[in-house]
């Protein structure tokens, strides 16, 4: 991320994001009321009879709601105009801005904005991507997964005959030669360093000798799974071997820190808090050492839930605590979305009368 501070008061930054990882940053600080400045198009009447071109110019907008779709490239913010050029008459209307890498804006919030926030903009950037091969005998997958969540590259099925063909073996070793081709052309296409191959039995590791021979600059991993496909891809996230591989991921980290949350529950549930209210209350006593949040809350309709998110957020930056902000269509997000959009391990055991704002 570049940024340039124009005001001594931190009320007014230049930010240029560089990639996905910069547009998730910009995700988790911006907030409603914020003011957000760049460069767009909108449809405008000309000529006095209905008509309408699209035009381009350079609006400010007071924020509502901002979205972001992992690997799409673009982070849309939705607001009203209160800025932009008098003859097209566009102040006060709706308006959604889209940023992309490379696109400069200028974020400004009136209060100013907190320290943390510029060191958060100034730590930005990209952490780096890996792959994940799942294959086995009948399907294999391949995954690109980021700091913000995974996604699924390629999916197929070998289409194999059976054991007793006497062209199986020849066409194991073409179905082989194809998942580390595709493998190795995803690699180069998404500038990855990092490859797992995962699998039950001798396809992962075939696929893994022949991806070592195809892209030898490509660091490979192999690690069991029991399947290939999507299902193996989803089984690989949470092997020890994996995480340890792909530990800067937030992905892969929210996802052991729910998994630490969940043994807690059932031995010592005064180790965690869940729901928007407790973890808000536990990271403001500074007993939360690890929160898992659903971005989607940073937006809702509900200004009790948005508030305390924005808290949660805050607080945890003031106390130290480890933040992972994960999308609400992940499998981090759909889960901690069913304990009411937050979890937290805590430092200490905190009483359920504790955890209550």
């Amino acid at each position: 991320m570049k940024i340039e501070v124009l005001d001594n008061k931190l009320r007014k930054i230049k930010v240029r994001p560089e990639g996905d990882e910069d547009l998730w940053t910009l995700l988790s600080i911006l907030r409603p009321g914020d003011l957000v400045k760049g460069k767009t198009t909108r449809d405008v009447a000309v000529g006095g009879r209905g008509k309408k071109e699209r035009r381009p110019m350079v609006v400010k907008l007071r924020i509502k709601n901002v979205e972001f779709q992992p690997f799409t490239g673009r982070l849309r913010v939705y607001g009203v105009i209160v800025e932009g050029p008098e003859e097209y008459g566009v102040q006060g209307k709706h308006h959604a801005l889209t940023i992309a890498p490379g696109q400069e804006v200028i974020i400004e919030r009136e209060a100013g904005w907190p320290e943390w926030v510029v060191d958060k903009l100034r730590a930005s950037g990209p952490q780096g991507r890996a792959l994940i091969v799942a294959v086995d005998y009948d399907e294999f997958g391949i995954a690109l997964i980021a700091p913000h969540g995974f996604k699924m590259i390629v999916e197929g099925s070998s289409g194999l005959p059976g054991k007793d063909s006497p062209s199986r073996d020849q066409e194991f070793a073409s179905y082989v030669s194809k998942v580390a081709r595709l493998a190795a052309e995803t690699a180069s296409r998404e500038n990855v360093g990092i490859a797992i191959v995962v699998g039950p039995g001798e396809p992962k590791k075939l696929v893994a000798e022949k991806l070592r021979e195809s892209a030898p600059n490509l660091k490979v991993f192999i690690d069991d799974a029991s399947m290939g496909g999507r299902a193996g891809v989803e089984e690989a996230i949470r092997r020890p071997k994996v995480a340890e591989a792909l530990r800067e991921y937030s992905v892969v980290e929210a996802e052991k820190v729910l998994e630490e949350a969940m043994r807690l529950l059932a031995r010592n549930p005064d180790m965690v808090a869940y729901t928007l209210n407790e973890v808000a209350a536990a990271v403001k006593l500074g007993a939360a050492d690890s929160v898992i949040l659903v971005s989607d809350k940073l937006y809702s309709l509900d200004d009790q839930e948005r508030g305390l998110t924005l808290d949660i957020l805050e607080w945890g930056e003031r106390t130290r605590a480890r933040v992972y902000l994960v999308p609400p269509d992940s499998p981090v997000g759909e889960k901690v979305s069913r304990l009411g959009g937050a979890v937290a391990v805590l430092r200490y055991p905190l009483p359920a009368d504790a955890r209550q704002l």
